[in-house]
């Protein structure tokens, strides 16, 4: 559908105006867009997914996680698409208890000593605004590191969580920065799903219009940004 219109008016994707034309779309069609670019990342993302079957997600406290260690590394978008295709999200710590859970198990289940991995957060839509990928909201808790964020280079937009031996911090980085570890979260043992959405007020379908927008511009920008080494 969405490429038939743009045969139609004869754009071609590599200039301005075929842009400025995804970027007048109204949001039913920008959410179109988003999940086809969102899953144009199948291929790759599906060559390191857990085998169908081998249910890994451990829990802690009051979530499951997955842990998992890639041989090629995966950027932000990249990482969300896994966590998708194991039916969950990308990691979201929303509480002083949820971190110390997770730290503890990385570091005395896992043994890690070193250790980087994507969270949904991310300033994208608005800088230093930093709202959940999963949630859609502002980020419930938060434990940067020192002087952090930073946004250094005025190019670090997404969220990852850093282990280093007895120090566990958040830290914004590159959104297309490779990381090794990726950590997936889900409420139940079972490919559960949210319950039926709430009726959503005026603000919130602005809200998400525009975040959508500025996701749309942002993998427009980057022709490799389902790449998954750094």
């Amino acid at each position: 559908f969405f490429f038939d219109i743009l045969h139609q008016h004869q754009l071609d994707a590599s200039t301005p105006e075929y842009k400025r034309y995804v970027l007048m779309m109204d949001p039913a069609q920008y959410i179109f867009l988003l999940f086809l670019l969102m899953n144009f990342s199948a291929f790759t993302a599906g060559k390191t997914s857990v085998q169908k079957g081998q249910d890994q997600f451990i829990k802690i406290g009051g979530k499951y996680y997955l842990v998992v260690f890639k041989d090629s590394e995966l950027n932000w978008f990249a990482a969300a698409h896994f966590c998708r295709s194991q039916d969950s999200e990308l990691l979201t710590i929303e509480s002083l208890a949820e971190k110390e859970a997770l730290f503890s198990y990385l570091k005395n289940v896992k043994k890690l000593s070193y250790m980087e991995a994507w969270t949904s957060s991310n300033d994208l839509p608005v800088e230093g605004q930093y709202m959940s990928l999963n949630r859609g909201r502002p980020m419930l808790y938060t434990f940067w590191a020192k002087d952090e964020p930073n946004n250094a280079g005025n190019a670090e937009d997404c969220v990852h969580v850093v282990l280093k031996g007895d120090s566990f911090t958040m830290n914004d980085n590159s959104c297309y920065k490779g990381q090794a570890h990726v950590i997936c979260e889900k409420g139940s043992a079972s490919n559960a799903r949210d319950p039926a959405p709430k009726e959503k007020s005026n603000c919130d379908n602005v809200t998400e219009s525009y975040a959508l927008k500025k996701l749309v511009e942002v993998y427009l920008k980057y022709e490799n940004v389902f790449n998954c080494r750094e």
